[in-house]
């Protein structure tokens, strides 16, 4: 006995000596130059235009440092210089480029009532129509806020004149800009049951392989309770929970004489609804959760020399970022941080590839490996050469898998 009091005694000790450390994690980690092919020439980034649909002005900048200190970790990954955000920011401001001096308003009541509607479980059509509206609210509001004597601002708009004026500025060789296409983050079915669960994948699949897609999120949980219900009565038990009775009872004699007959209490049809509401309920459940966060990055990105300020080179990216597992739910902000960087990366291995003429071969943790052609966007300059042209699919797929040069 007292031996096993010490090992117990043991086991909470040790328990409690672990629970008083830490663990630190590094999320991001300093960035480490691996070639030098920009050959330190100064890069300037300007803000992104944003045409996704603003929240505020706060979350507008807030979007747009995310993808400025992307770019900035790419930048000095590959020998380029940056300048920085803030003296950007600061120049722009004085030049009448942008105006950070946003003036606060308040939402109205009824484009709060909107925004409240759009945050609900609507059908994909009703969230168009509603954010739809919300948009061309907050279009008249904004254009009725510039007429204010007060919140008048000329801007100057970026021509050759301007890219050339900041380039001497800061004295860089080139200015990265773009636009902001997509920037969202959502919850969508999956029918991967390690990313759902075990009964949200059940449920889906015979919702979608019995009724298809439904019309909006109330119409799809009912299909799925139906479903649940259903289920639960076929595989039903008839004793249990509720025991059956079975009793037999004769009444004022022998029924040949004029007596009472046999009768029998039976709970097999109480049951059986009860394991159809069980159903429906875990049916309802499976509703309510299974979905799969994710974040969704489109950006375009335009380089252009501050010589002539021609553009040099300009694409564009998507890039969609999501759990793989239902154990290891990472939250929205985490997600988009993620989507940013590696649309950043996308962009710039073949702004590097294009201005370099060489491929850019990027390795990950989990071995894989994203492949940028040598020349990048540049096209091949053999005429007698046929032209190629491969599904996206296929593009995607080649540039996993790292081939020597001599093939």
């Amino acid at each position: 006995m007292k031996t096993m009091q010490v090992v117990i005694t043991t086991i909470l000790a040790a328990f409690l000596l672990t629970a008083c450390g830490t663990v630190t994690v590094d999320s991001i980690h300093p960035v480490v130059r691996t070639t030098n092919l920009g050959n330190e020439k100064t890069i300037v980034i300007l803000p992104f235009a944003d045409y996704t649909p603003s929240d505020s002005p706060v979350g507008y900048w807030r979007r747009n440092m995310m993808i400025m200190e992307a770019l900035q970790d790419e930048i000095q990954r590959f020998g380029y210089a940056s300048a920085i955000n803030e003296d950007v920011f600061a120049y722009l401001t004085e030049k009448n480029i942008i105006n950070q001096n946003t003036v606060s308003r308040e939402m109205s009541s009824a484009n709060t009532v909107l925004q409240a509607e759009l945050a609900k479980d609507w059908s994909d059509i009703m969230k168009q129509e509603i954010a739809k509206n919300l948009r061309t609210n907050l279009e008249k509001e904004q254009q009725e806020f510039s007429h204010t004597p007060n919140t008048r601002h000329k801007s100057i708009a970026l021509d050759h004149a301007a890219i050339e004026e900041i380039g001497m500025a800061f004295n860089a060789d080139y200015v990265v800009r773009g636009r902001i296409m997509v920037f969202k983050n959502d919850r969508e079915d999956s029918f991967n049951p390690l990313q759902t669960g075990v009964l949200p994948f059940f449920f889906n699949t015979g919702s979608r392989a019995l009724f298809g897609i439904a019309e909006s999120e109330n119409y799809e949980m009912i299909d799925k309770m139906a479903i649940g219900g259903i289920l639960g009565a076929a595989v039903s038990m008839n004793d249990w929970p509720v025991d059956s009775d079975t009793t037999t009872s004769l009444a004022a004699g022998h029924p040949r004489f004029g007596g009472g007959l046999i009768t029998e209490t039976s709970y097999s049809d109480w049951n059986t609804a009860i394991w159809g509401v069980a159903g429906a309920g875990l049916a309802h459940l499976a509703h309510k959760g299974g979905r799969v966060d994710n974040a969704v990055v489109q950006l375009r990105m335009i380089v252009q020399d501050t010589r002539n300020g021609e553009i040099v080179w300009t694409n564009r990216a998507e890039v969609k970022t999501m759990t793989q597992s239902a154990f290891h739910k990472k939250e929205g902000d985490v997600l988009m941080a993620r989507a940013i960087q590696q649309v950043c990366e996308r962009l710039f291995d073949n702004f590097v590839a294009s201005d370099s003429d060489r491929r850019v071969v990027r390795m990950y943790d989990d071995g894989t490996f994203y492949v940028t052609p040598a020349g990048g966007l540049k096209a091949p300059s053999n005429p007698l050469d046929p032209i190629h042209i491969e599904s996206p699919a296929a593009v995607s797929e080649n540039r996993k898998t790292f081939k020597p040069l001599s093939e």
